[in-house]
């Protein structure tokens, strides 16, 4: 038994009958990232291709409506692309993003209060907004372990 690269068995498998939409969709992907500056590029993703119509997911409505009026432009340069199949027209949402750069903690506690007095719960020692303190005298989550909502 030889032992074969990843690359070449994803390869095998995606030049199979029935996996063109697969080998289409990553043309699509790294057409996107040709065609778009390294700027929007970052705050975009291809989400969906539908009878032609490839769906766009920003990470802001006002770039969403800023790339609408430019979808004609960016639809010419898609289809003069080889490699990619063809577009009939770009359709920009500002939902359905997700921001690569995020990481999301775990833990509740480990995520910095940003409004209100921050203060130390007696019970666990955690941060606690003063109105959780005055509320049930110990922080959401140990006022939440003991039943006090």
């Amino acid at each position: 038994m030889s032992l074969t690269s990843i690359a070449s068995i994803t390869s095998a498998i995606q030049n199979q009958p029935g996996w063109e939409g697969v080998r289409d969709w990553g043309a699509i992907v790294r057409a996107w990232s040709q065609i778009v500056s390294p700027a929007i590029a970052e705050r975009t993703q291809p989400r969906s291709l539908s009878r032609g119509i490839l769906t766009i997911a920003t990470n802001s409505s006002s770039l969403s409506h800023q790339l609408t009026f430019g979808r004609q432009a960016l639809c010419q340069r898609f289809n003069r692309l080889e490699s990619a199949p063809s577009i009939v027209d770009l359709r920009f949402v500002a939902v359905g993003y997700t921001d690569r750069s995020i990481v999301t903690a775990t833990d509740d506690r480990s995520v910095a209060i940003d409004s209100g007095n921050v203060v130390i719960c007696s019970h666990c020692n955690c941060r606690a907004r003063e109105g959780e303190l005055l509320r049930w005298n110990v922080c959401r989550f140990c006022a939440f372990a003991e039943h006090r909502f």
